[in-house]
C-alpha cells in the first residue's frame, strides 16, 4: 500500500513538474504559448472590450449585458444614451448562463447597475459544450485580471470539469498582468468584426436575402433554472434589476415560458418589427451592424420604459 501510495506521488509530481515546464517556456515562447496552451483570438474583440473596462474607473453605468454571440453582436450600449443612460457589453461567444452568473458576480462588485440584462438564447439551452466554448475565451483572451475576475474564470474553469481548462486559467491567471491579452503576433484575427466600443462588436457579413426555417423545440434545464434564480439574488443584493431578453431570430425556437423566469422582467426580441427581415442577419440569428443598430435602439427604449 505505501508503494502504490509513494507512486501515485511521485506520478502527480511529475506530472506537475511536466506543466510546470511546459508554462514556463509557453510564457517565453509566444509560437510555443499558441501551440500547446491556446491560441489568442481577436474573435469577438473580447480582449479589446475587456481592456476598455478594466482602464475606466469608477463604473457608473446604468445597464450591463450578459449572453452570448447574439448580444455582443446584437446590442450596442450606445443606444441607451439617447435616453440618458449608460451601459456596456459583457456578452462573448457560447455564454451559457452559468457562464454568465460567473461574469454578473465579478461586475457587481465593480459597479452597481440599474439593470441587468441577460440574453437568454434559447437554442443553447442544455448545450454544456457552450459553456466551455466562453469558459476558454475568457480564460485567454480576457485582460481583466484582477483578484474578483481571477476567481470568475477559475470557477467556470472548474466546472467545466476540464483539467486543461483548469491549468488555462492558473497559466492565464499568472501571466496576464505581464502578457496583455492582444499582444500575441500569432493570435487569430477577426477579418469580419468591428470593435464599436462599450463591448459592441459591428459584424461586416453580408446580409442574407432568404433563409429555410424548422420550428426547434427547446427547454430551459432545471440546473439553468436554477442559474437564472442565482442571477436574480445577486441583482437584488444589488439593488439592480433583471431583464431577461430572448434576442431577434429569423428562426424562433418553440419554448414554453421557464418558471424560472416569473417575476423578472422579458423582453422578446422577435417582436422587433425588424426580427424578420433577413436583410438584418447574415445566419438565422445574427444581426449585422446596420440590423444590430435598429434592434439596439428598439431594445434601450424597452428598457427605459421599465424604470
Amino acid at each position: 500500500m505505501r508503494k502504490l501510495t509513494f507512486r501515485f506521488s511521485a506520478f502527480i509530481l511529475f506530472a506537475c513538474a511536466i506543466w510546470f515546464a511546459i508554462g514556463w517556456i509557453s510564457s517565453r515562447h509566444e509560437g510555443v504559448e499558441a501551440r500547446f496552451i491556446g491560441l489568442e483570438s481577436d474573435g469577438g474583440y473580447l480582449n479589446q472590450r475587456t481592456l476598455e473596462w478594466g482602464s475606466g474607473d469608477p463604473h457608473q453605468e446604468d445597464a450591463l449585458f450578459f449572453g452570448s454571440s447574439t448580444c455582443y453582436s446584437g446590442i450596442d450600449p450606445h443606444a441607451l444614451e439617447a435616453f440618458g443612460l449608460t451601459g456596456f457589453n459583457f456578452c462573448s461567444s457560447g455564454q451559457a448562463i452559468i457562464n454568465s452568473e460567473h461574469l454578473i458576480q465579478a461586475a457587481l462588485v465593480e459597479s452597481q447597475p440599474q439593470f441587468v440584462v441577460l440574453d437568454v438564447y434559447p437554442a443553447i439551452w442544455g448545450t454544456d459544450a457552450i459553456g466551455l466554448e466562453c469558459t476558454r475565451d475568457w480564460i485567454i483572451n480576457s485582460n481583466l485580471r484582477s483578484p474578483i475576475w481571477k476567481k470568475a474564470m477559475l470557477s467556470m474553469a472548474v466546472q467545466t470539469g476540464d483539467l486543461f481548462a483548469v491549468f488555462s486559467a492558473l497559466y492565464y491567471n499568472t501571466i496576464r498582468p505581464f502578457k496583455p491579452a492582444g499582444s500575441n503576433p500569432y493570435r487569430s484575427e477577426d477579418r469580419m468584426g468591428a470593435y464599436r466600443g462599450k463591448g459592441f462588436v459591428g459584424r461586416l457579413f453580408p446580409f442574407i436575402d432568404r433563409i429555410a426555417c424548422e420550428t426547434l423545440e427547446v427547454k430551459m434545464t432545471d440546473d439553468e433554472c436554477g442559474h437564472v434564480r442565482n442571477i436574480q439574488s445577486l441583482c437584488s443584493e444589488n439593488s439592480a434589476e433583471l431583464i431577461l431578453v430572448n434576442p431577434p431570430q429569423l428562426c424562433e425556437e418553440s419554448f414554453d415560458i421557464p418558471t424560472c423566469f416569473e417575476g423578472n422582467s422579458f423582453i422578446n426580441g422577435n417582436d422587433w418589427p425588424g426580427s424578420k427581415t433577413p436583410q438584418n442577419f447574415y445566419d438565422d440569428h445574427h444581426l449585422v451592424e446596420a440590423g444590430a443598430l435598429d434592434y439596439s435602439a428598439w431594445l434601450a427604449e424597452r428598457i427605459v420604459h421599465l424604470q
